[in-house]
């Protein structure tokens, strides 16, 4: 069942509408048109009680302040970093916005921070759909990105993205929900357990951006083959870890072959919830909320957004692959082609 609310209006007078799907169990996950974002997402514990388990805001005016960290939205057209803020492809130079140091991130923020139109909904989806034209924050090509949200009575949360553009181009889409399974407004994510399916991880300089080298995660505090508390060694001395900062890191999933496979698991013991995350992508960032301020007081019921209160596991292609398409397993755009990728958030209780 979908049901249509108003969400409130931001600071222009835009008003922002949210979908609630709602399973046979009960369980329900809430959709804003800002972002095309999720806004609160409630899933039970052992004993069947539903708590909220992403971080969000009540105010969705909230949402469109960077410094909060992207909170549940939609990324595109290119998630993560882009070295000096231009790449080349298919032999011409593009530029794009310089809004983190001297390079991009999440392109810019346009498709995060702006409305999408809905374009259907079922009785367990919503479609969410955004045109952007040629040359929009410096990418080529007229490209419209539709994100399909569904619901299912297994609680299963699958977000599809389909890109059709009318030349070849790039694509990167991910959603950069904070997921803490507590429901604890005074928990961090640090006593969550994560298992992550990969033995590589790509090697950052002292910006964070990637080099181009994969390195070994065994036997480092990044390695989360074995499943272990986030927090066990989340302030561990590492070159790829800033100081205080913690995991901020781009995991190389084990299969690479575009075909849907299980990328990590988030479990929190004492409620029983668990969260699989599945993808067909190489590629899952791994971010606890570092650079969130300790002092920040916006949230929901579910407790403030700030430091370390949440896990974002972000499904992409590597990031900047747009500087290393030689060394990185990337697919792009074909004009008049739909680029179609898959995330699920599979939910249980155990």
């Amino acid at each position: 069942m979908v049901e249509k609310t108003l969400f409130g209006t931001l600071a222009d007078s835009t008003q922002i509408d949210l979908y609630r799907i709602t399973n046979k169990r009960g369980a329900f996950v809430t959709l804003q048109t800002l972002g095309a974002g999720i806004q609160s997402l409630y899933v039970p514990d052992r004993n069947g009680v539903l708590a909220d388990v992403v971080l969000g805001f009540d105010n969705p005016q909230d949402y469109t302040n960077p410094d909060y960290g992207y909170q549940g939205l939609v990324v595109g057209r290119w998630a993560n970093r882009i070295r000096d803020a231009k790449f080349t492809f298919n032999a011409k130079e593009y530029s794009t916005p310089m809004n983190q140091g001297q390079w991009t991130l999440h392109s810019g923020g346009r498709f995060s921070f702006t409305p999408w139109e809905v374009e259907q909904t079922g009785d367990d989806f919503v479609t969410f759909k955004r045109f952007s034209p040629d040359m929009e924050d410096g990418f080529g090509g007229n490209f419209t990105m539709w994100v399909k949200y569904t619901f299912t009575d297994d609680n299963i949360l699958r977000i599809e993205y389909t890109v059709l553009a009318d030349e070849d181009t790039v694509a990167n889409p991910t959603n950069h929900a904070y997921f803490n399974l507590s429901g604890n407004p005074e928990e961090t994510v640090e006593g969550h357990y994560l298992k992550i399916n990969a033995d590589l991880f790509t090697e950052t300089d002292d910006d964070q951006l990637t080099t181009g080298e994969l390195g070994e995660l065994k036997g480092t505090m990044m390695d989360f083959s074995v499943s272990h508390k986030i927090g066990e060694k989340i302030d561990e001395p590492f070159r790829a870890i800033i100081d205080g900062i913690g995991y901020d890191n781009n995991y190389c999933l084990r299969q690479k072959d575009f075909t849907l496979q299980q990328a990590a698991v988030l479990e929190h013991k004492e409620s029983g919830r668990k969260m699989e995350v599945y993808t067909d992508l190489p590629g899952i960032q791994l971010y606890c909320g570092g650079w969130l301020s300790k002092d920040y007081t916006a949230g929901k019921e579910n407790g403030a957004v700030k430091y370390r209160r949440g896990a974002a596991l972000e499904t992409q292609f590597y990031p900047d692959s747009l500087h290393h398409s030689d060394k990185f397993p990337v697919k792009f755009v074909k004009a008049g082609e739909p680029f179609k990728t898959v995330t699920e958030f599979r939910f249980s209780a155990e």
